[in-house]
């Protein structure tokens, strides 16, 4: 009795770049697979770079706060720039639920004029948390996101109350 060889099956795994181009994305016939293995090298040992600037600038950040909440417009600016950046590159560069906090960070600092301290610290803090965890969870980092945005009314809610009771 002879042992036939069980066929082998090969599992192609979209790269960074597909998967950023979404799931109807076709490679053009003359992409040379080598050229997308060279572009997916490269993103890697970027990743690998940027985890390092994200993990200073979130340090910047930290020590922003005051500034950046305070009429500082110079320092505001700077601020959001940075959050706004790291919004827009942490997910490329395996960092989504940083990207998460990014985003809900800069929409708070665009919906919202007087920013308390308080609520952007918390979001930087859950950045920094989510890049120092090698596997943050993403159940608690929605369940984090649910409870900056009660934080969030909530404080709108006071300054609300607050400016209606200094009119009437």
């Amino acid at each position: 009795m002879q042992n036939t060889p069980t066929p082998a099956t090969f599992i192609r795994l979209p790269s960074i770049a597909e998967r950023k181009l979404g799931p109807d994305y076709c490679a053009p016939v003359r992409l040379d697979p080598r050229v997308l293995d060279q572009m997916q090298r490269t993103i890697e040992q970027l990743a690998v770079q940027y985890g390092q600037t994200l993990h200073s600038q979130i340090n910047d950040l930290l020590s922003m706060i005051t500034d950046a909440t305070a009429d500082n417009l110079y320092i505001r600016d700077k601020f959001y720039g940075i959050i706004h950046d790291v919004r827009g590159l942490a997910g490329t560069f395996g960092h989504p639920i940083v990207g998460k906090f990014a985003k809900s960070l800069c929409r708070y600092m665009e919906t919202c004029t007087n920013l308390n301290p308080t609520i952007v610290r918390f979001h930087i803090e859950a950045m920094r948390d989510a890049l120092e965890d090698a596997h943050p969870d993403e159940k608690l980092s929605d369940e984090t996101l649910t409870s900056l945005a009660h934080l969030i009314e909530a404080a709108e809610h006071e300054s609300e109350t607050a400016r209606e009771s200094e009119t009437g």
